[in-house]
Protein backbone atom coordinates (compact mmCIF):
# COMPACT_ATOMS: atom_id res chain seq x y z
CA UNK A 1 0.00 0.00 0.00
CA UNK A 2 1.54 3.15 -1.14
CA UNK A 3 1.51 6.18 1.80
CA UNK A 4 2.84 9.66 1.43
CA UNK A 5 5.47 11.10 3.55
CA UNK A 6 5.59 14.60 4.22
CA UNK A 7 10.07 14.72 4.81
CA UNK A 8 10.42 18.98 5.56
CA UNK A 9 14.21 20.33 6.01
CA UNK A 10 15.47 23.46 7.77
CA UNK A 11 18.95 24.64 7.49
CA UNK A 12 19.55 26.34 11.07
CA UNK A 13 16.82 25.89 14.20
CA UNK A 14 14.40 29.23 13.07
CA UNK A 15 12.32 26.32 11.84
CA UNK A 16 11.14 28.17 8.21
CA UNK A 17 10.74 24.91 6.91
CA UNK A 18 8.39 23.81 9.69
CA UNK A 19 10.12 20.03 10.09
CA UNK A 20 8.33 19.19 13.65
CA UNK A 21 4.83 19.40 11.59
CA UNK A 22 6.50 16.77 9.40
CA UNK A 23 6.34 13.00 9.21
CA UNK A 24 9.93 13.51 8.93
CA UNK A 25 11.83 16.67 10.14
CA UNK A 26 15.35 17.56 9.64
CA UNK A 27 16.85 20.73 11.31
CA UNK A 28 20.40 21.65 9.74
CA UNK A 29 23.55 21.54 12.67
CA UNK A 30 27.03 20.93 13.17
CA UNK A 31 28.06 17.66 13.49
CA UNK A 32 31.54 15.98 14.99
CA UNK A 33 32.50 12.79 12.03
CA UNK A 34 35.87 11.51 12.22
CA UNK A 35 37.05 14.64 14.42
CA UNK A 36 35.74 17.23 11.90
CA UNK A 37 32.93 19.32 12.17
CA UNK A 38 30.74 18.73 9.16
CA UNK A 39 26.65 19.62 8.09
CA UNK A 40 24.29 17.08 9.66
CA UNK A 41 20.73 17.24 10.90
CA UNK A 42 18.67 16.42 14.23
CA UNK A 43 15.83 14.09 13.08
CA UNK A 44 12.14 14.59 14.16
CA UNK A 45 9.40 12.47 13.45
CA UNK A 46 5.19 12.41 14.00
CA UNK A 47 4.18 16.20 13.45
CA UNK A 48 1.39 16.85 12.17
CA UNK A 49 -0.78 19.56 11.26
CA UNK A 50 -4.43 20.16 11.65
CA UNK A 51 -7.35 18.34 14.02
CA UNK A 52 -4.74 16.23 15.54
CA UNK A 53 -2.07 18.85 14.91
CA UNK A 54 1.30 17.95 17.37
CA UNK A 55 5.03 18.36 17.03
CA UNK A 56 7.22 15.37 16.34
CA UNK A 57 9.50 14.13 18.65
CA UNK A 58 13.86 14.36 18.13
CA UNK A 59 14.61 10.78 17.59
CA UNK A 60 18.03 11.26 16.07
CA UNK A 61 20.44 13.53 16.80
CA UNK A 62 23.94 15.03 15.02
CA UNK A 63 23.29 12.83 11.84
CA UNK A 64 26.12 13.36 9.52
CA UNK A 65 24.79 14.27 6.08
CA UNK A 66 26.94 11.50 4.54
CA UNK A 67 24.80 9.31 6.52
CA UNK A 68 21.33 10.57 5.62
CA UNK A 69 20.64 8.27 2.52
CA UNK A 70 21.19 5.40 4.75
CA UNK A 71 19.59 6.62 7.97
CA UNK A 72 16.52 8.23 5.88
CA UNK A 73 16.32 4.51 3.74
CA UNK A 74 15.87 2.81 6.94
CA UNK A 75 13.59 5.25 9.02
CA UNK A 76 11.49 4.98 5.68
CA UNK A 77 11.61 1.18 5.62
CA UNK A 78 10.54 0.70 9.35
CA UNK A 79 8.28 3.58 9.96
CA UNK A 80 6.74 3.98 6.57
CA UNK A 81 6.35 0.72 5.00
CA UNK A 82 9.30 1.40 1.93
CA UNK A 83 10.89 -1.03 0.15
CA UNK A 84 14.27 -1.95 0.20
CA UNK A 85 16.19 -2.20 -3.56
Amino acid sequence: TFRSVRIHWTGYPNSCGQPQVADIGLIGTKVRKDGKSVEGVNIYMGGRVGKDAKLGECVLKSVACDDLPEVLGNILIENFGAKSH
